[in-house]
């Protein structure tokens, strides 16, 4: 063969290798600029399963060096959840990429760490179980140690009440005056299971702490502090002499306390400037508290702290970009179980603790245990106990024919979005525009966003707020500022006026239940709702002029055998007011009539089977009022039913919906909006999971 030959073949040779040359380096570039990405996603931002996506792209298409780095990566986010692919992501590195020596150390150095019993969550052995499942009133309670009980606040009533999970049975453990507005909230047993202690908002309107016995003797206030905001029971100490609490103050700060059960005195444990922890608890020895907090001012994202209860040092032992709240510590006191969403939902996730500090890193528990998820307790067996709230609560609009009965449009959801989620709806006096709540956050009054419908197209946008946990929310007559029960940023409750374009809040001095049941004269100059007198001890209906600030009292309930189980509701002439009562012995409830003015009011409807709380609207004419009937008591089927002022027999429409609730008639006396379905509250319990004494580090 000629050199020239020679030559141009070498020439050939060398264009070709520089040709591959860039073309692999950009490939490894791009490759290694995703597995950045993919990192950022893993320890940034917490998503686990995003991560484990984008690193499994990268083994796909990326060059060897990068894609054994990735399948490392994608192993530990694997081991992370508890995932049995760990295991195979590291064997196929050592079997497919034997020269990338580094990441290939790193697999073997795994896959022999997981061939060895790591003593953590035995999910062999593991179970969870379903303890009870009814109506959205189990979740402010805890169960006993045995597991025999679990203390609740009973909906309907407002008592503290527990239930036997063995026979369903349900008795209640305190007994207010029906017609206050009195309330029981947060409930824990004692480790001994012969008291509970509770908090409960008190005739004087504010909270403290109380003790009762299981069997529903010798009640007590414990604490009671008025210049706070809010307050809770947290846990009780080990030897039962402490409660652990958290206050809220009015300067927006908070505090951890220990409140003595033998004379109520507290002790401050942890002061904040503002914000405050979620839950604390107590170490089994007793030596410490475990808590979490927000990580910025206004975030919803939470780490885990560690605080010594003789003063001594406090260290931080979850610190990650997602939400990590307090569940538990285990019975052995080497753990902390804690709720987590950096897998991308709610899941049980623990951290070893040794002397107050953190012992490794965090490993998964039980993933997704729901997406809103309260934790409750152990049990002496190692059981855990949590609860869900499941269940659809969303706003439609049907259309009717009032004088026939005759459904002329069926319902409809008012929107696509965030369904199950929304409620109270309300439309504004000129018929353009339907207001009502969509729930962001979890819990019973967690964030909700205050979303305004727009009747000709259908259109949501949101209104701005700067308070927090709206819990209700009606028009002003003028169509340019709303009502809302709501919680200030300092932690007080209390009723609000919202300008629509703004967002601006201006208190508003109602003592009613944070805007239930108000309704508002024709010119917007005066309101009606429910007021509790504490000096006279009467609940009463009020009629409150807005420029004046005076208020009339048209009816009151003075018989302790009375309560109002509804709004109040105006016609559209002003002229009456309709509103219900329920006689506490039989249960059985009234719908009555009033006039505006004051004067007698009458019974329209006897032994109505209304749901609680019952909800009731004027007809256009004013001359009936529509309801909300069950068929039969605890029934879920509701129906809508008229009732003529002209005392003719009530009937009963042609609309049905599940849990059928907060009425509210279109001007055009046509459509009908409403909140249907509900949510259920579900009692779970992990099962068998803790380490056995001879295989736990």
């Amino acid at each position: 063969m000629s050199p020239t030959y020679l030559w141009l073949g070498s020439v050939l040779v060398c264009l070709a290798m520089s040709a591959v040359y860039p073309a692999n380096q950009v490939k490894d570039n791009r490759a290694e600029v995703a597995l950045q990405a993919a990192i950022k996603t893993e320890a940034v931002d917490g998503n686990l399963k995003a991560a484990i996506e984008q690193y499994r792209k990268i083994v796909e298409t990326g060059s060897r060096a990068v894609a054994a780095k990735a399948l490392v990566r994608m192993g530990q986010c694997y081991e992370k959840l508890g995932n049995v692919e760990a295991r195979k992501a590291y064997e196929q590195v050592v079997r497919e990429y034997a020269d990338q020596l580094e990441p290939v150390k790193l697999a073997r150095s795994r896959l022999a760490a997981l061939s060895q019993p790591t003593g953590i969550v035995n999910h062999d052995t593991m179970t969870v179980r379903q303890v009870w499942a009814g109506p959205d009133e189990d979740f402010l309670g805890a169960p006993t140690r045995d597991g025999r009980y679990l203390t609740l606040q009973d909906w309907e009533s407002q008592e503290l009440a527990v239930r036997d999970l063995a026979t369903g049975q349900k008795r209640r453990l305190t007994n207010k005056d029906p017609r206050s507005l009195e309330f029981a909230l947060l409930s824990i047993p004692s480790p001994d299971g012969k008291d509970v202690v509770y908090g409960w908002y008190n005739k004087d309107n504010f909270y403290d702490l109380r003790i009762v016995g299981m069997d529903g003797s010798k009640p007590r206030v414990l604490y009671a502090n008025a210049e706070l905001t809010y307050l809770e029971p947290s846990d009780w100490s080990p030897d039962g002499k402490n409660i652990l609490a958290i206050f809220y103050q009015k300067d927006k700060g908070s505090q951890i306390a220990l409140v003595s059960v033998t004379d109520g005195s507290a002790r401050i444990l942890k002061s904040f400037d503002q914000e405050a922890p979620k839950r604390a608890r107590f170490s089994p020895d007793g030596r410490y508290i475990a808590y979490d907090f927000p990580q910025q001012p206004g975030t919803k994202e939470y780490d885990i702290f560690v605080l010594a209860v003789d003063g001594g040092h406090e260290t931080p032992v979850v610190q990650h970009p997602a939400n990590d709240v307090v569940f538990d510590w285990t019975p052995d006191g080497k753990r902390i179980l804690f709720g987590s969403d950096r897998s991308g939902t709610m899941g049980a996730w623990w951290v070893q603790i040794a002397d107050g500090k953190p012992d490794g890193t965090p490993e998964v528990v039980k993933p997704d245990l729901g997406q809103d998820v309260r934790p409750m307790g152990f049990t002496r067996d190692g059981s855990y106990y949590y609860n869900v709230r499941t269940g659809m609560s969303d706003v439609y609009i049907a259309e009717l024919d009032l004088a026939s009965g005759r459904v002329l449009a069926p319902p409809v959801l008012a929107t696509q979005r965030f369904v199950g989620s929304n409620s109270k709806p309300d439309w504004s006096s000129n018929g353009r525009q339907l207001i009502y709540l969509s729930q962001r956050g979890p819990g019973a009054w967690g964030a909700r966003a205050i979303c305004v419908r727009d009747a000709k197209s259908g259109q949501v946008h949101e209104i701005p707020s700067k308070l927090d946990r709206v819990v209700s929310v009606r028009w002003f007559p003028d169509g340019r500022s709303l009502l809302a029960g709501a919680q200030h940023p300092s932690g007080v409750f209390g009723d609000f006026r919202i300008d629509v374009q703004t967002g601006e809040y201006e208190r508003v001095d109602l003592q009613s239940p944070l805007g239930w049941g108000t309704a508002w004269s024709p010119d917007g100059k005066a309101i009606f709702y429910h007021q509790w007198n504490n000096t006279a001890k009467t609940s009463s209906i009020v009629a409150r002029d807005l420029a004046s600030g005076q208020e009339k009292e048209l009816y009151s309930v003075t018989e302790l055998s009375y309560h109002f189980c509804a709004g109040v509701a105006l016609s559209r002439d002003g002229q009456r007011l309709a509103f219900a009562v329920r006689e506490a012995k039989s249960g059985s409830k009234i719908l009555k009539v009033l006039p505006a003015a004051g004067g007698e009011a009458r019974d329209l409807l006897r032994g109505v089977q209304m749901p609680f709380p019952g909800s009731i609207a004027w007809a256009p004419d004013g001359q009936s009022v529509l309801f909300v009937k069950q068929p039969s008591p605890g029934d879920s089927k509701t129906e809508l039913w008229l009732a003529s002022v002209r005392d003719d027999e009530p009937r009963k429409l042609d609309l049905t919906a599940k849990n059928m609730r907060e009425l509210s008639i279109h001007p055009d006396g046509r459509r009908i909006a409403f909140t249907g379905g509900g949510d259920k509250s579900e009692v779970w319990a992990m099962e068998n999971f803790l380490p056995t004494a001879g295989n736990s580090k």
